[in-house]
């Protein structure tokens, strides 16, 4: 167990960033941390960019939001909001790891995709990526897109704790759709074991 590790997750609304903060919340008190959460929202609820903070300690935490370069692991839900999020937020020698696939918002222009990742390699981090919508629905559902992503996290070590924890975390927070969750997350571990 690590004695401190903050976490954020960029993403935009509608994506579950919320609920995956959540789940990784949960499942790291399981795991004995401490942990605070805390969110920023963008303009919109869908598709305005959502932000949340999860700060983890063996002992106390100290606020809910996580100082600017502060931040061990970015998971991005969305590229541009994870690269964005990790310029201001993220240590040196942190870690990313996002979606491949853009959620272009429909009231603004949106950069082509291959320049985002291509600026983002300025960013002094090991940015790992993978196609999370694809992989949700080979799993079964294209909603369990961020729980890919969790699971690619954990590959990586990103999010700090063991996956019988995450798994817990998943299956108390939604007990409707278990094994199809389950999928997602193997899904997304298995396409960063790999890499």
């Amino acid at each position: 167990m690590k004695e401190n590790f903050d976490i954020m997750i960029a993403g935009v609304g509608g994506q579950g960033g919320v609920l995956t903060s959540r789940i990784v919340g949960y499942a790291a008190i399981e795991a004995g941390y401490r942990v605070t959460l805390g969110e920023t929202f963008g303009a919109s609820q869908r598709g305005g960019t959502v932000i949340s903070h999860i700060r983890l300690g063996k002992e106390r935490v100290y606020g809910p939001l996580i100082p600017e370069a502060g931040a061990d692991a970015v998971i991005g839900l969305e590229p541009l909001e994870a690269f964005k999020c990790a310029v201001k937020f993220l240590k040196p020698d942190g870690m990313i790891v996002t979606n491949e696939r853009a959620i272009m918002p429909p009231d603004r222009n949106y950069p082509e995709l291959s320049k985002v990742f291509e600026s983002a390699k300025k960013i002094p981090a090991k940015i790992y990526s993978l196609d999370s919508i694809k992989l949700a629905k080979e799993a079964g559902d294209l909603l369990s897109s961020n729980i890919v992503m969790i699971g690619a996290a954990c590959a990586i070590k990103a999010i700090p704790i063991e996956e019988e924890h995450l798994k817990n975390a998943i299956k108390s927070k939604l007990p409707k759709a278990v094994e199809l969750n389950f999928k997602a997350f193997d899904l997304g571990k298995k396409a960063l074991e790999k890499k």
